[in-house]
């Protein structure tokens, strides 16, 4: 995934510090801790008693709640990779064929469709931190 992340300097204004390495791999485990928040929480949420309350982490709303608002925010912050492949013409893998104009439309549409998701999933963390 290092060839997608976005070049120092990429639109002007991309300045991050630290290597595509390094991005690529604190996104992977952030996304991976999440995906088991969403598991933990869901496994709860299915096989718990119905009295029993979910895991808190970071909120009342829950561990899946919670882990779904994070993978939100993770979605949000690696965005800038897709736009960096649809306007520089990244490959992925490396050496793979060109994604067509039609693959980053679907792709696009498919992370609107993931926000829309995460964000009703995560809803009562957003509504409890903004309380």
């Amino acid at each position: 995934y290092e060839n997608i992340y976005p070049s120092k300097g990429a639109w002007g204004i991309w300045y991050l510090p630290g290597t595509k390495a390094f991005h690529v791999q604190w996104t992977g485990v952030a996304e991976i801790l999440g995906g088991l928040g969403l598991l933990i929480g869901g496994a709860f949420d299915a096989f718990a008693p119905v009295y029993a309350t979910c895991p808190n982490v970071f909120t009342q709303a829950g561990i899946g709640s919670d882990s779904a608002a994070c993978l939100l925010l993770l979605t949000a912050v690696v965005t800038p990779a897709n736009i960096f492949m649809y306007t520089h013409g990244a490959k992925l893998p490396k050496d793979g064929p060109e994604v067509p104009v039609a693959g980053h439309a679907v792709r696009g549409l498919f992370q609107v469709v993931l926000f829309g998701l995460l964000y009703q999933m995560g809803e009562g963390t957003f509504e409890s931190l903004l309380s």
